[in-house]
């Protein structure tokens, strides 16, 4: 189908990179540069939650590992997170846009061996930040400790990735674009402005601090969160052989999310030493993402409806429902924080480390998962081990709840303690960090079913691959559309 007449006039901006190198550099094999990212991010995240599982028991018992500088947790912590958040949600949700984005347009990856080249690239730049932190090369800002030389690094890779897929969607056969395709498109670009902004080193005071939370926020928001709705918005219709339950509510939520989110990260500065307008701004669109928030889940809900039947049987379908859940309680419960009321009690224990791990973990992590399996699965026709699939979904689940459980009690915990907090006493701080000390230890336990599930989750995976293909890989142009009205005949030949 021929583009629209807008889509024409602005390709041959983009175009002319593809006119000069695209016949040399197409992809060898198809979804070969999502693999790349796709796996590796998973040796990634296996890495970051070993790293975290030692902070975590640092965090009771300090003299562990002994007194080597290089695994200290001030050094250990920041390199756990920032594994987690680029090492492992970067590189999976990058992957996913390589395989979604082909097929919601029916193209094959323009100058695919550029997001090859890019994958390696973001490797090396992820293993040389374990070695940075380790060593003590850090910026030293929430979010922001890879030092400048690796900030530049990302910027190069994503923006070959980037570049791979806009002229993949300007190119598409289809005229009509699908929800997922505008989260990723929203995506890249605000990665591209937020990462470069946030990590100039001109910042000071509480100039640094506003900018900080600009970025650290947008980071999960605008990044992160928003390839984590389009890849949902993909893998449930998929999953479940249907159409969405409303386009039109889709992207009514889309640039309702793109409008508030990109203002939320003030929450996080409230009665910090700023203008007052940056915390007002926070809390009022931290309250308005309660709209699309509520728009993404009625239209999941929707398309469920009727087919809750299929969680028992379809394990990714479980990962998919997670994520879903956990996008929904993690963004009621941060528009709640945000309110300076509750915030004042709230924001300074271990309520916000629950929080955030609602996002990362429960959230972006679980649609992640459920996307990877059903990319192996059906995608690249690879048998999985029911066994260990639903063994892996169980482990993952008891971890996750070891973890966000127990530290949401401790943030209220500590909450009742600090309140008494004035002018003439100093509050039970004593009693708050000694009552830490039970919630920490579930906190470390939670770590053992966490990193066994993920290393069930990748075993699972390499067995896949030893195994040979269930049928032919299909082609990009007869792809499931999530268009369709009804279920096409592909959909009907698997289901028998």
């Amino acid at each position: 189908m021929q583009n629209s007449v807008q889509d024409r006039a602005i390709a041959p901006g983009l175009i002319w990179l593809n006119r000069i190198v695209g016949d040399r550099l197409p992809e060898k094999v198809q979804d070969r540069a999502a693999c790349l990212w796709l796996f590796s991010g998973i040796f990634w995240m296996i890495i970051g939650m070993s790293l975290g599982m030692i902070s975590a028991i640092k965090m009771i018992y300090p003299g562990f590992l002994g007194g080597v500088y290089e695994l200290t947790f001030g050094r250990l912590r920041p390199a756990h997170v920032n594994t987690v958040l680029f090492g492992w949600l970067t590189m999976s949700s990058v992957g996913s846009s390589l395989v979604i984005v082909p097929r919601l347009t029916k193209r094959h990856l323009y100058l695919g061996e550029l997001a090859v080249f890019a994958g390696w690239g973001f490797n090396a730049i992820t293993a040389a930040s374990i070695v940075t932190l380790a060593l003590g090369l850090t910026k030293g800002k929430e979010y922001q400790e890879w030092i400048l030389p690796l900030n530049t690094g990302v910027l190069i890779c994503i923006n070959l990735v980037a570049a791979c897929l806009l002229v993949t969607v300007l190119e598409r056969r289809d005229e009509r674009i699908y929800v997922s395709i505008w989260y990723f498109i929203l995506a890249y670009a605000a990665l591209d402005i937020v990462y470069f902004v946030g990590n100039l080193p001109i910042y000071a005071g509480s100039q640094d601090a506003a900018i900080n939370w600009f970025y650290a926020h947008n980071l999960l928001g605008m990044w992160l969160t928003a390839c984590s709705i389009g890849t949902l918005y993909y893998v449930v219709p998929k999953l479940l052989r249907k159409k969405l339950f409303s386009h039109a509510l889709s992207l009514w939520s889309f640039w309702l999310f793109a409008a508030f989110y990109v203002w939320n990260g003030g929450h996080h500065l409230v009665y910090g030493p700023v203008p007052m307008v940056i915390p007002m701004l926070g809390i009022i669109f931290a309250l308005g993402m309660t709209l699309p928030v509520g728009g993404t889940f009625v239209n999941m809900i929707g398309t469920l409806w009727g087919r809750f039947r299929d969680v028992g049987s379809n394990v990714p379908l479980r990962f998919a429902i997670l994520a879903l859940l956990n996008y929904f309680l993690a963004s009621y419960e941060g528009s709640m924080e945000a309110i300076a009321l509750i915030n004042i009690n709230a924001h300074f224990g271990d309520f916000p480390v629950a929080h955030a791990h609602l996002g990362f973990l429960g959230f972006a992590t679980s649609s992640m998962t459920a996307f990877i399996y059903l990319f192996v699965e059906r995608g690249l026709k690879r048998p999985l081990t029911p066994l260990l699939t639903s063994l892996h979904f169980w482990l993952f689940s008891l971890g996750f709840l070891l973890y966000v459980v127990p530290l949401h009690l401790a943030g209220f915990m500590e909450a009742a303690r600090w309140s008494t907090l004035d002018n003439q006493h100093v509050g039970d701080m004593v009693g708050a960090l000694v009552g830490r000390s039970p919630y920490y230890w579930l906190r470390v336990l939670s770590g053992l079913p966490l990193v066994g599930g993920q290393l069930i989750f990748a075993w699972n995976l390499i067995w896949a691959f030893q195994s040979p293909p269930t049928g032919e890989l299909d082609a990009l142009e007869a792809e499931w559309s999530p268009h369709a009205t009804e279920v096409v005949s592909l959909a009907r030949e698997e289901l028998r």
